[in-house]
């Protein structure tokens, strides 16, 4: 959790790095925004927007947002990796459940869960760049409904009546919000 008076002691001396005044409302509109970070994330978070802001105004929310969370961009590719990830931890005869919604959404929006399993290897480069398009658009308009992506195993036991012959879920990207790629930060 974020600190507010050292974030108002970090705000107030990017504030007179851009010669902007402070006011209330800054204050509270940044806080307010990065209230969920650690200090220390956002520290480095602001350090590095320094280091890449070329423009003599204040950066954004959005500009020190972008180094906490990454882009929506990396945030697909992320996402991407999650749903390989899913193929092989269970495949298709797996049910598996994403802590992200979105993942789930994109997989059955592109034919779902078993059909994504089978995509032939000379394809997956084509069903990528679908799905993290598909990604970046359905992530914008904030989907939190999760969905559960039913595998083959389940699917069957489920229309056999063999309801207590259904495995528990696999379970991908519940551990952590977002896994950091060693050395990147």
């Amino acid at each position: 959790m974020l600190l507010k008076n050292k974030f108002v002691e970090l705000l107030t001396g990017l504030c007179e790095m851009y010669n902007q005044k402070t006011s209330e409302f800054i204050f509270d509109m940044y806080y307010d925004i990065l209230k969920d970070y650690e200090y220390p994330d956002v520290e480095r978070a602001v350090k590095k927007v320094l280091t890449t802001h070329k423009y003599n105004t204040l950066p954004k929310p959005a500009d020190i947002l972008e180094y906490l969370e990454g882009s929506l961009n990396d945030k697909a590719l992320m996402a991407w990796l999650q749903a390989k990830e899913a193929v092989v931890k269970g495949g298709y005869v797996a049910t598996i459940e994403f802590a992200d919604p979105v993942i789930s959404h994109c997989l059955q929006a592109l034919g779902g869960w078993q059909w994504f399993c089978d995509v032939p290897v000379d394809e997956l480069p084509f069903v990528e760049k679908r799905f993290r398009d598909l990604y970046n658009m359905l992530k914008k308009r904030e989907i939190t409904v999760p969905v559960r992506l039913i595998g083959f195993v389940e699917n069957k036991n489920s229309d056999m009546g063999y309801l207590d012959k259904i495995p528990e879920p696999i379970k991908i990207g519940h551990d952590k919000e977002v896994k950091q790629i060693e050395g990147v930060k």
